[in-house]
């Protein structure tokens, strides 16, 4: 009996490591699932329809299942005729994160031109720096030229899942400009430091305003300065 609960003990231990080895090696971090629907008509207030769905499994590693049906016959009339509308494709995803908070994000495309790329398009996901999606936009590799395309080459979505993420920008050291402003405002307690600079670059704010009250000195009394000139020849004549 003893053996039988040690055994089980162990399996339990044995199953909690394995668990919390993998959740450590990342492969299931960031667990999420992206839901996707769609709008096939130009009304600004046209319902949104299921198209598929991604589980994103792992945001370290970019892991993700993406789910899709086929498009009816009905919705492919409706897209085609959206794309002779030069109408815009409106793309609804809802990003539902493993404590069930759900965030929608809105984007849209040309329908002409996922017409024309035969329904190969990309959902990109926009990360910042603690893995939360911040934005999803959609895109395609194909212009809005007039090709004729076919009911049979728009029956499938061929859509590729892209992650963007954030890159953190340089951080400024201010620990280190604090310490050093720190350590000079005690050298200056103390004493310690020395002031080298010239005798003109310490006192400028003196001499500078000396040097233009004798300028303007100067400018003002040019009259009296010229008239003492010419008593002191009047008076050399008189000898």
């Amino acid at each position: 009996m003893y053996l039988c609960v040690e055994k089980g003990v162990f399996s339990i231990l044995t199953l909690l490591c394995c668990v919390t080895s993998l959740r450590a090696d990342g492969d299931y971090d960031g667990f999420m699932t992206v839901g996707l629907y769609h709008a096939l008509d130009a009304s600004p207030e046209g319902e949104f329809a299921e198209r598929g769905r991604v589980t994103v499994q792992s945001l370290h590693g970019e892991a993700s299942v993406l789910q899709q049906g086929t498009l009816s016959l009905p919705d492919r009339h409706r897209l085609k005729d959206l794309a002779k509308q030069d109408g815009i494709y409106r793309l609804k995803a809802v990003v539902k994160t493993v404590d069930g908070k759900e965030t929608p994000f809105l984007t849209f495309v040309k329908a002409c031109s996922l017409v024309e790329s035969r329904l190969s398009d990309t959902v990109t996901l926009s990360l910042d720096h603690s893995g939360t999606v911040i934005a999803v936009t959609m895109s395609t590799n194909a212009l809005c030229q007039g090709s004729y395309v076919d009911l049979e080459d728009i029956r499938q979505f061929n859509t590729s899942v892209a992650f963007k993420h954030t890159e953190q920008g340089p951080v400024p050291d201010t620990a280190t400009y604090i310490q050093k402003m720190e350590r000079e405002r005690e050298a200056r307690e103390r004493g310690e430091t020395k002031d080298n600079r010239s005798f003109l670059a310490k006192y400028w704010m003196y001499i500078v305003p000396v040097l233009i009250f004798v300028l303007l000195s100067g400018a003002v009394n040019p009259e009296g300065a010229a008239g003492g000139g010419g008593g002191g020849g009047g008076g050399g004549g008189g000898r």
